[in-house]
């Protein structure tokens, strides 16, 4: 089993910085950056 790819771990830190911060803009960048770092992972399994 390969170990967790880079943008797994980035994206639950933003995750978890998200769920922490009460500031909703903060909130925004966290959750927009999580889902940037989703797309990127799909498109890097695609090219394999």
């Amino acid at each position: 089993m390969s170990e967790p790819s880079s943008f797994v771990e980035q994206t639950k830190v933003h995750l978890h910085k998200a769920l922490e911060t009460d500031d909703p803009v903060e909130k925004d960048f966290h959750l927009r950056n999580a889902l940037q770092l989703c797309a990127c992972d799909g498109v890097t399994d695609q090219s394999d």
